[in-house]
């Protein structure tokens, strides 16, 4: 689709005195006059604004990209966002729904790092809690009501190391960096709503991965406790630390991989430990019950069903449906 820029540019430009008793002044104001205003973000000041509009091919602003806070508003948070279709709905989501949305993100230099076209063209996803309180992705949905286009500003060492529990950042990316989202609210359907359509697949899938755990759990020799969740914890080492409670920051290392024996991630191959805030939803459900229910100095192997780590959705190279197992070493609890 081609896309035409519309570039504009306000100048507020400031009044200059002028006095007729220093000729030698007078000249060097009209000098000054003649050299370019030097536009400078600043979100503190509304003098000055640059904003570049991107109309698709039925005319309509599709987002907008740069510019100072005349493009983009800021919640208390400090979430920048600009509301760019603004649809007749009364209907916004709420934690624990599911939406339906296009939605791609990209650098400030307008490099391309993830768009769900690439994924699913029906791309939909839970709504969790905020990921974290400096203006977070789960927030700006929450904005949303369904039928709204937005694009949205972000911080992109937050958004991949909150919301995204990445350890370290991609190399084009570095500590103060946005990240510019643009978002379509397809459609919001509600948890129960959702459940009722799905529940014969999802009944389907339950009985077919408890199958597959059992078998799974007779190649070990450590007795396997099954929590209420439906989590399983295989204990190595105990620990003889203080038991983990809620609000502390946990440190780990764990290799995470699939039930089939793949690895897909590992903390002990980057020789860097993970952290997260146990009780503040960090990190996918099975892993953060599990971690919670060891000691100091433990080690452990969690079976995570898919309702409890990323569900019928696709996350990154996890397909949807997918056992996680975790190899846990609980390294420290503060």
């Amino acid at each position: 689709m081609q896309k035409i820029i519309i570039f504009i540019v306000l100048f507020l430009v400031l009044g200059f005195g002028f006095s007729c008793k220093n000729k030698k002044s007078e000249n060097q104001e009209k000098t000054d006059l003649k050299k370019k205003p030097e536009l400078k973000y600043n979100a503190d000041s509304a003098s000055e604004s640059a904003a570049v509009l991107v109309f698709g091919n039925d005319g309509k602003v599709e987002y907008v990209e740069g510019g100072t806070d005349k493009a983009y508003q800021k919640t208390k948070s400090g979430l920048e966002y600009r509301i760019i279709t603004k649809s007749k709905s009364k209907l916004r989501p709420k934690i624990g729904d599911v939406i339906f949305i296009n939605m791609s993100y990209k650098t400030e230099s307008d490099s391309i790092l993830f768009k769900t076209s690439d994924i699913d063209k029906n791309f939909k996803m839970r709504l969790t809690t905020p990921s974290h309180e400096d203006g977070c992705i789960e927030e700006a949905f929450l904005l949303m009501y369904e039928g709204d286009s937005a694009a949205f500003r972000i911080d992109a060492y937050n958004f991949f190391t909150y919301t995204q529990g990445k350890v370290n950042l991609p190399k084009n990316i570095k500590k103060g960096d946005k990240l510019i989202f643009n978002i379509k609210m397809l459609k919001i359907v509600s948890d129960a709503e959702y459940v009722m359509k799905n529940k014969d697949m999802y009944a389907y899938y339950i009985n077919q991965e408890d199958s597959h755990i059992e078998r799974y759990i007779l190649n070990f020799e450590y007795p396997a406790v099954k929590t209420e969740s439906g989590l399983r914890i295989m204990t190595i080492k105990q620990g003889s630390g203080k038991k983990v409670t809620k609000g502390q920051k946990v440190q780990i290392h764990y290799t995470a991989g699939f039930i089939d024996g793949g690895v897909f991630d590992s903390s002990l191959e980057r020789n860097q430990a993970f952290e997260f805030v146990v009780g503040e939803n960090q990190v996918i459900e099975g892993l953060e019950e599990g971690v919670s229910k060891m000691n100091v100095g433990g080690h452990a192997i969690l079976i995570i069903p898919f309702r409890l780590a990323y569900g019928e959705e696709k996350y990154g190279i996890i397909p949807p449906f997918s056992t996680l197992v975790f190899e846990i070493d609980l390294l420290d609890a503060k």
